[in-house]
């Protein structure tokens, strides 16, 4: 078994080494620049916020909000004195008509 090896095989054997050459150093370089760029892992650490005090904050809201609701609902059917909150939402003109 013979190898012969001519000038357009070598050719084509320096083109795809090359082509191939030149993908790694793309990636290699990207990578470098991403390294670079990014920020520190302490900075970005201390800029997230504690996610306890994120979700208590927003739980204490919640809770103001159904306390207000609470409120309104209790002042709307409390008013035994006029007693026509519940009559008024039963009524015919007042259903919806779909």
């Amino acid at each position: 078994m013979t190898l012969s090896i001519d000038g357009t095989n070598i050719g084509e054997i320096i083109e795809i080494a090359v082509v191939v050459g030149s993908i790694v150093t793309m990636l290699i370089v990207g990578l470098l620049i991403y390294l670079m760029v990014r920020p520190p892992r302490r900075s970005r650490e201390a800029r997230r916020p504690e996610p306890e005090a994120i979700e208590s904050e927003e739980l204490l809201q919640l809770l103001d909000r159904m306390e207000q609701r609470l409120a309104v609902l209790e002042r709307a059917v409390g008013d035994e004195s006029e007693g026509k909150v519940l009559e008024r939402a039963e009524s015919p003109e007042t259903r919806r008509i779909t």
